[in-house]
């Protein structure tokens, strides 16, 4: 699509990308754009196929969390939305389109907590692809030995590029940079590199939710944040949370894992998952609810892609060599 608009020039002169903000109201430029978003999306899922055995819906929105599975990167609190989502589809709330939720990590051989998260990850993925009337509403899809060449082919299919990490806890991130390029929209915590993309892109093609930084620094410092609190006195949470013990997983997964991080969430959750997911679950369902207008999204990204100049090393290179070794 790009070479399309600029041959293979912008491959040598990325700042070339910023130009496509002129086509923010060409309709044939949006659709071309879409077409080719949806062509990358049918070839992850022959991909996915061929590699796992999993049939996904191209059709469906592709909402991916791809980086290393650790506790602050929460997706633990991904999980728990997901759950909710299961439980509504179980009482016959349908999502308006089928959603794909794509994990791709790898966790430290002795870091057991993140192991206990790739394992509920596991269960939800088998629960819901063994449950008739949740498959064809969501699934749940783990890339099983992440590496770069799998996120080669999934990157450019992606609609919605999961960046929640805990704000202060991101030193920067470089896969949201690449999703961004990729004309995936992020949704995500103001923290690290997120907020210069939100900076370059504008409100309205990202989405942020969550306590800022200096709030979670504060909770740290003065204490304050206790998991069980928000667990008691909140139902949507507390059920969320009870359902990883829940006989529906149980069946599924092994009991130890499963209490190790139910206890761990709801007794220590050192990365506050439970401060931010109630507002993590609105603002996705805001995102969602906005993909239905498909001019709108294809907009949303036209801006990422031209403007994902800044995050290049070609940019970072020129102005360390300016400001920092003056040549």
């Amino acid at each position: 699509c790009l070479e399309e608009t600029f041959g293979t020039d912008f491959y040598e002169d990325v700042t070339m990308l910023h130009t496509l903000m002129s086509h923010n109201v060409d309709e044939v430029f949006c659709k071309r754009l879409i077409a080719v978003k949806q062509d990358k999306k049918r070839q992850f899922c022959a991909n996915i196929e061929r590699w796992q055995g999993i049939k996904l819906n191209p059709d469906s929105i592709f909402d991916v969390q791809i980086k290393r599975l650790h506790e602050y990167k929460r997706q633990q609190m991904n999980a728990l939305d997901i759950i909710h989502r299961y439980l509504d589809i179980k009482k016959g709330i349908y999502p308006k389109r089928p959603i794909t939720f794509i994990f791709g990590a790898k966790a430290a051989p002795a870091y057991t907590i993140a192991k206990d998260i790739i394992h509920l990850l596991l269960c939800l993925q088998e629960l819901i692809q063994q449950d008739a009337q949740v498959r064809d509403h969501i699934q749940v899809c783990f890339v099983e030995n992440y590496n770069v060449s799998k996120a080669e082919q999934l990157i450019p299919a992606a609609d919605l590029s999961e960046q929640i990490s805990l704000a202060s806890k991101e030193a920067s991130g470089t896969g949201n940079m690449k999703l961004m390029a990729n004309g995936a929209i992020t949704i995500g915590t103001a923290d690290g590199a997120n907020v210069e993309i939100a900076e370059a892109v504008g409100t309205d093609a990202i989405y942020l939710f969550g306590e800022s930084d200096q709030e979670v620094l504060a909770h740290y410092a003065n204490h304050d944040y206790h998991a069980k609190a928000y667990y008691e006195q909140d139902p949507w949470i507390k059920e969320a949370l009870d359902f990883i013990i829940g006989k529906e997983m149980r069946r599924i997964g092994e009991e130890a894992s499963l209490k190790r991080l139910y206890q761990e969430l709801l007794n220590k959750d050192w990365f506050m998952t439970l401060l931010d997911v109630k507002a993590y679950h609105e603002c996705r369902n805001q995102a969602f609810a906005d993909y239905e207008s498909r001019s709108v999204w294809a907009k949303k990204m036209l801006v990422n892609i031209a403007n994902c100049a800044y995050f290049s090393a070609d940019r970072a290179i020129r102005e360390y060599a300016k400001t920092i070794w003056h040549l």
